[in-house]
């Protein structure tokens, strides 16, 4: 599975959770509604008589109508929740988006010869995330960035997941180029 297929699916499914979201937003809408019509019959502020010949059906339609507003409300949070969840979804595809163009836009993969002590690094840290660290170590497979903790919280990150490299001012997105440039190899 690509990157680029990652972020498709997830354009996809953030535009799904936007369709649910946007489903029960008119659902609850409908059921507002629904409960305010219901409530009708108590417009006028006429309490309930107890002992009258109405207290009955007039009850009764008071409890009908209190739980069409509590199915209103739940409908309501249910499509506030799904709402935020459409919101988080879009974002992290357009997350997801960014990295597999900034993937998809390399001639080649970075390799341990692209780096070197006291680069700059942007790596991918989740699916979404990309944070900056300093090389501390170049290794066979991974690097080893400075966490700022004096080496007990030091992360390694595998090429694959190198967005960016900073040298000397001069930031390389594409490994190629970062043989192109002769600033890029601390040559003046």
């Amino acid at each position: 599975m690509t990157s680029e297929d990652d972020a498709r699916r997830a354009r996809e499914r953030a535009d799904a959770l936007k369709s649910k979201a946007d489903k029960l937003s008119a659902e609850a809408e409908q059921r507002t509604e629904r409960a305010a019509a219901m409530y009708g019959r108590f417009v006028g502020g006429q309490p309930l008589l107890r002992g009258h010949h109405s207290y009955r059906s007039a009850r009764r339609d008071k409890n009908r109508a209190d739980a069409a507003s509590d199915r209103a409300i739940d409908a309501y949070k249910a499509a506030q929740r799904a709402q935020d969840e459409a919101k988080w979804a879009k974002a992290k595809a357009e997350a997801k988006t960014r990295i597999a163009d900034a993937i998809g836009a390399r001639s080649r993969p970075w390799e341990p010869s692209d780096f070197q002590v006291g680069d700059i690094v942007t790596v991918r840290t989740f699916e979404t995330n990309a944070d900056t660290y300093r090389v501390k170590r170049v290794n066979k497979k991974t690097l080893t960035l400075d966490g700022g903790g004096g080496g007990w919280d030091d992360p390694k990150r595998e090429y694959d997941r190198v967005l960016s490299r900073t040298r000397d001012g001069v930031t390389v997105t594409d490994p190629a180029a970062s043989h192109e440039h002769p600033n890029a190899r601390g040559e003046a």
